[in-house]
């Protein structure tokens, strides 16, 4: 029984650090392609 909770917990937690991995990732790539756009106007 004990084994079969432990297990669990670690697919919970896998999951959730999947999951927060993922979302800094797209969170990070939004940013920086949009800001270097408008400098190119100025040249």
């Amino acid at each position: 029984m004990r084994i079969a909770v432990a297990m669990l917990a670690g697919v919970v937690l896998a999951l959730l650090a999947s999951f927060g991995v993922v979302r800094v990732i797209t969170t990070s790539q939004q940013d920086p392609v949009v800001k270097p756009l408008y400098n190119y106007g100025t040249r």
